[in-house]
């Protein structure tokens, strides 16, 4: 059987420094029937010329340059505009990939939909060499950790609790995944791809504003810890905002979006108590 086309799709802003490294850890994937488009949002370093020179290495590379910045999520649609496979698996700049992890992916999404389940997206574990520390960083991994998983949701504040790092031994049904997942193409298309207009600055939240609402169009999201990427965070360029004020706003602002998106009249209980609790968490931060 010929193996499935996948669109890899990179939205990059502002990070020329980074590219080359993602690209050649596409190059040596096992998996080959895939083609990379490398989506520049309008950098003003030299990304487009770097992207550029990524597109001349491999017929299967494609590069897009935006003349303005658009966003995140308008970026992603952009990609997946252009992108011709039936799966599509979105990655970031900082992002490496380990050689098997699209063939994993692949052969995991194949195996679930062969025994007759809807499958919206087979989710990668991330492992972070840089882990940016946050009001969540703690919380997130103690509550995730402490039930084996890999996600978990707060269904009075909304927020969801990830510890994607963690080898889990086999697949797993979770209810979300992170932003870089294999999707099933067909159905993102069903739910129109990303939400440009809601989110904001830091452009938290826009990939479970997505995630969420597959699962409401009947989608199911599964974690494969055999297939691994190491995500190199960094502090500077992309859409992550320098100033820590602007960071935390930006967070807050864009979950309670999210909350009224998804989840409507029950909003109206879980913003408050989403506030309270990021309300105490913050101040225990300033009290250190």
């Amino acid at each position: 059987m010929k193996e499935q086309l996948v669109s890899i799709i990179l939205p990059t802003y502002n990070r020329s420094e980074l590219i080359k490294r993602c690209v050649n850890s596409v190059l040596n994937q096992t998996y080959s029937n895939w083609e990379l488009i490398i989506s520049d949002d309008g950098s003003k370093d030299e990304t487009p010329a770097v992207a550029r020179e990524c597109a001349k290495l491999d017929p299967r590379i494609k590069a897009k340059i935006n003349e303005v910045n658009h966003g995140t999520p308008s970026n992603r649609n952009i990609g997946l505009s252009l992108a011709k496979g039936d799966l599509v698996f979105f990655v970031e700049d900082d992002l490496i990939l380990f050689p098997n992890c699209v063939e994993t992916l692949v052969n995991t999404y194949n195996s679930l939909v062969s025994s007759g389940i809807k499958v919206g997206a087979v989710v990668p574990r991330l492992l972070e060499d840089n882990p940016i520390s946050h009001i969540n960083a703690d919380l997130h991994k103690k509550e995730a950790t402490a039930k084996k998983l890999p996600f978990m949701f707060n269904k009075w504040t909304g927020e969801v609790y990830n510890n994607y790092t963690e080898d889990f031994n086999e697949v797993q049904e979770t209810i979300t995944g992170h932003a870089c997942c294999l999707y099933n193409r067909s159905a993102l298309d069903e739910i129109g791809g990303y939400e440009e207009k809601a989110y904001k600055g830091t452009y938290s939240r826009e990939e479970t504003d997505l995630n969420f609402r597959l699962r409401k169009a009947g989608y199911k999201f599964f974690f494969q810890p055999k297939a691994i990427s190491e995500h190199r965070k960094i502090k500077t360029g992309g859409s992550r905002q320098s100033n820590e004020f602007k960071f935390y706003y930006y967070y807050v602002r864009n979950h309670v979006i999210f909350l009224v998106r998804i989840f409507g009249a029950k909003s109206l209980y879980m913003i408050p108590c989403y506030l309270i609790n990021i309300g105490l968490r913050l101040l225990k931060k300033l009290s250190q």
